[in-house]
């Protein structure tokens, strides 16, 4: 099945470059038997209204290659020109765009507001001659070509100079206490590492009984990644407001992926609130974001991203008011982000990586990932979760933003319960109030609250104070309590 490759521009300005360029690559074969190229004046001639034959073409594109000249050309609908306007309509479901541009001083403003809006996202070369934009144009679909080819087989690559003396044995041990399928945890009592690695599709063992690593393999277990020269780095920042000027805690990671889950989740629970709530007798745990939703998104980053992709990384970025996964590479042919919300998710760019991810606790089913995301999201009454695909496939969670969210979620939760600590009627009062209200309590505020002498406040008080209930501090040389997360 060839690869759908629709050219867009200004046809009055470009009408010469078009044809030489679809000419010239028909003429190969070494590309025409992988590529169809689409151009929207040979159709024209057609019964079919012409405004549906290319929004048809370029919505079924799976490349998209736009030449932006001086002349902006015939606005479309809504102020776009008919080359702008097809963009648009690719890149809502495909990442796999290429700009070629052919601009001089005499170029009109919108033309060069045009090239000012995707110059930054997007990947674009200039050209003078026809012979030059050919070359730039097979340079760039042979890029699709070794990616693609890449894409099939990565993870199950086999490192050849790999043996059993790059595992780690501290990594084998966590996979092992992460599996979920027994059947493969049976095998530890019975097989040794290398048949138990070949087994779940890390490596293989060869002819001569020496086991070998796959890229699959070497992420999930290997001492030291980067002997293989894997692009695997993880960058988590937590930020200071709503944007990218002040880091408060960075964390740059290579290590295998057991390892690296664990990382995460410290990282996670170091820099992002837990509140607590009281009903009755029994205290609650709020956290700002559902673990189960953030871990998701973040497995999603590991499994799904594409490793032919040279010199990037996975960014796990924490703000005030949200959290941000980015994995390097748009989602795989054919799925868009339309197929998420409908919760179609059949194809998986990786799928030894995501075959080890399924033998334990951090992926359930196949296809099932993003529809866990949005029910954590949900039942923890927090936005749904965000989406959206281009050089990289990102995923937003929207956090609270300072308020405490109480569900029924929250509630089946284990609780701790407080008649434990021997709380008099004031003080189980009291301390609802300082975690449910966030109320703050001195000793005057808390005499006259309760209608009870200084001396009792300060006995109260002090008390669920040792007892490492609520926290005491000073603030304008006044003493103060405050709720303090149990």
């Amino acid at each position: 099945m060839k690869i759908d490759v629709f050219i867009s521009s200004n046809q009055t300005e470009f009408a010469e470059e078009r044809k030489f360029l679809v000419e010239n690559i028909r003429n190969d074969p070494s590309f025409n038997d992988y590529f169809e190229l689409y151009l929207f004046e040979e159709d024209s001639a057609k019964s079919v209204p012409s405004d549906k034959i290319f929004t048809d073409q370029v919505e079924h594109a799976d490349i998209y290659i736009g030449l932006i000249g001086n002349k902006y050309g015939y606005e479309y609908t809504n102020g776009l020109s008919a080359t702008e306007f097809e963009f648009k309509r690719f890149d809502n479901k495909n990442s796999n765009s290429y700009f070629f541009v052919k601009m001089d001083e005499t170029a009109d403003e919108k033309s060069k507001e045009f090239f000012n809006r995707i110059r930054d996202s997007k990947k674009y070369k200039r050209f003078k001659t026809n012979e030059e934009l050919l070359e730039e144009v097979k340079t760039s679909l042979r890029e699709c070509m070794i990616k693609n080819s890449k894409n099939e087989v990565f993870d199950s690559t086999i490192i050849e100079d790999s043996t059993s003396d790059d595992v780690d044995e501290n990594a084998v041990r966590l996979f092992y206490e992460s599996l979920k399928n027994q059947n493969i945890k049976d095998l530890f009592s019975k097989r040794s590492y290398d048949q138990i690695l070949e087994c779940v599709g890390a490596g293989k063992i060869d002819s001569k009984g020496v086991f070998h690593l796959n890229h699959a393999g070497a992420l999930f277990f290997a001492k030291d990644i980067s002997k293989f020269d894997l692009d695997y780095e993880v960058k988590m920042v937590r930020f200071n407001g709503v944007d990218r000027r002040a880091i408060i805690d960075q964390l740059t990671i290579t290590t295998s992926v057991f390892l690296l889950l664990n990382n995460f989740e410290l990282f996670f629970n170091k820099n992002t609130k837990t509140g607590t709530v009281i009903r009755g007798l029994k205290s609650y745990s709020v956290p700002e974001y559902p673990i189960e939703a953030v871990r998701e998104a973040f497995v999603n980053a590991i499994a799904h991203r594409d490793y032919s992709l040279r010199d990037d990384c996975i960014t796990f970025y924490i703000y005030d008011d949200r959290i941000l996964v980015s994995s390097p590479g748009g989602l795989p042919y054919p799925l868009t982000i339309e197929d998420l919300k409908l919760e179609v998710n059949t194809k998986h760019r990786n799928k030894t990586i995501c075959q080890l991810f399924k033998y334990t606790k951090y992926m359930e089913h196949f296809g099932t990932g993003i529809t866990r995301m949005k029910c954590e999201m949900k039942e923890s009454g927090l936005p749904l979760p965000e989406f959206y695909d281009g050089n990289y496939f990102k995923v937003i969670l929207r956090g609270p933003n300072g308020k405490l969210i109480v569900t029924e979620k929250h509630l089946q939760e284990k609780a701790i319960d407080l008649s434990k600590y021997n709380l008099n009627k004031r003080q189980l009062e009291s301390v609802t109030l300082m975690f449910n209200e966030n109320i703050k309590f001195t000793y005057k505020s808390y005499s006259k609250h309760f209608d009870v002498s200084l001396t009792t406040s300060k006995r109260d008080l002090q008390d669920m104070v040792n007892k490492k209930l609520i926290k005491k501090y000073d603030e304008d040389n006044v003493k103060k309590f405050s709720s303090n997360g149990l």
